[in-house]
């Protein structure tokens, strides 16, 4: 598994990297509908809504489920002993946080645009707390090797129920 300080680093780089991304995807779509001539194709430029793209980005149900899923695969991982099923959950820790880190940079990205031109509408970063908290939980337990989890079965077995237990809370929580 890769160091803390890398982890945060890659999560950092892919907000910024896609904060930059959804600003020149915004200027790029606002600047083809500003041409005098209709490129092939692009006819449908002046009706799209970029704050249908912020919230649709920005759907917290689709994070929250697949946190709580990654929970529920801790428990399952925890009872069982392979290698291959702890690089496996380390792997969907990795892909949960980078796809968290991607639509929170996508999402500031397009905020950044709108703001610059005027045209924010209603969208509020607090509403993106219940990723925040999906990307903090998931980061924090990925940060716990499973062999520490399986010292001896009583150890074992509280992990596991208290994992099987926080899915569904999560998902009545958050979602």
């Amino acid at each position: 598994m890769n160091s803390t300080a890398s982890r945060l680093r890659a999560i950092a780089v892919t907000a910024l990297f896609f904060a930059a991304s959804a600003f020149a995807l915004l200027g790029a779509v606002w600047g083809l509908d500003a041409l005098p001539f209709v490129l092939p194709g692009f006819g449908g430029l002046a009706d799209y809504a970029p704050g249908a793209t912020l919230a649709g980005i920005t759907q917290a149900p689709v994070f929250i489920a697949l946190s709580a899923a990654y929970l529920i695969a801790g428990a399952i991982v925890v009872l069982i002993d392979t290698q291959y099923c702890d690089r496996m959950l380390a792997i969907f820790a990795d892909v949960l946080l980078m796809a968290i880190a991607a639509a929170v940079g996508f999402a500031a990205g397009y905020w950044i645009m709108l703001r610059l031109l005027g045209t924010a509408g209603g969208f509020d970063f607090i509403a993106l707390r219940p990723i925040g908290i999906c990307a903090l939980i998931v980061f924090i337990l990925s940060l716990i090797p499973p062999d520490r989890l399986r010292g001896n079965l009583l150890v074992r077995g509280l992990t596991a129920i208290v994992l099987l237990l926080a899915g569904p809370l999560l998902i009545l929580n958050l979602g």
